[in-house]
């Protein structure tokens, strides 16, 4: 991330790869068959698509969005050739959306708003949502009576939830009060910020629990000992870092 585009691009490709794999073989034992080529494929075309958004070459295409009708475009036409599957077709596109699509955003929020800052801006959503995790995790074990979603994830409870968000805000407002000249951020809008993003965060974590319940695993995969795999570490980040940028550019 400090590098930044040399290094970040060939470790959001093998992100995507590892990413992928772990989801096709989850679906697998629902019998679902998501296609590996068309996702590794569609991500690299987003993520080509994000390295051109960074203004580098015509930048008043919006290079994403042409890379999003591609790719549906893509899925259409290898469902018209491969069967005419519309479930399939379906979970092909919903997967795109879930890691695909949105893994570009690590890329475009580490230039934002330019390669100097992108590094502290990129840092805002990984601070926030590691709190969220452990301060959901403290108070949760500590204080949880109240089950906040017991049919995805028995564990998590209301009060955890409500510490995360705490945990979360405690550290933005450090982070941020030490970068004052980075974030000129409001003490209103820091709280909306810490607020959405940590249930954002929560949100990726409970989205993730539910894929895996539907699938039947306990873990993503075992590539990470003690972990799981790539998605059981990025669950929260996929959802809380494209937020991140559109909250960043609405803030700022």
């Amino acid at each position: 991330m400090w590098i930044g585009l040399v290094l970040i691009v060939p470790a959001l490709i093998y992100l995507l790869w590892v990413s992928v794999d772990e989801l096709v073989t989850m679906f697998s034992k629902r019998d679902i068959r998501l296609s590996r080529t068309f996702l590794v494929v569609s991500g690299l075309i987003t993520l080509g698509a994000s390295v051109l958004s960074l203004n580098m070459f015509m930048p008043e295409i919006p290079w994403r969005e042409v890379a999003l009708g591609l790719v549906v475009l893509y899925a259409f036409g290898q469902a018209l050739f491969s069967g005419a599957d519309i479930t399939e077709l379906s979970y092909n596109l919903m997967a795109y959306l879930y890691v695909p699509w949105m893994l570009g955003y690590f890329l475009i929020l580490r230039y934002y708003p330019n390669g100097h800052l992108g590094i502290i801006t990129l840092s805002l959503p990984i601070l926030a949502t590691f709190a969220t995790d452990i301060g959901a995790f403290f108070v949760g074990r500590s204080l949880g009576r109240h089950k906040l979603a017991p049919t995805v994830s028995p564990n998590k409870t209301i009060e955890g939830s409500i510490g995360g968000i705490a945990a979360a805000f405690l550290v933005l407002l450090a982070y941020i009060w030490l970068l004052a000249e980075a974030f000129p951020f409001d003490h209103l809008q820091m709280l909306v910020f810490a607020l959405l993003i940590s249930i954002t965060a929560q949100l990726g974590d409970l989205t993730e629990s539910m894929i895996k319940r539907y699938c039947g695993v306990k873990d993503s995969s075992n590539l990470l000992p003690g972990h799981g795999g790539i998605l059981d570490r990025l669950d929260s980040l996929i959802f809380t870092i494209p937020l991140t940028y559109y909250l960043m550019v609405i803030f700022t």
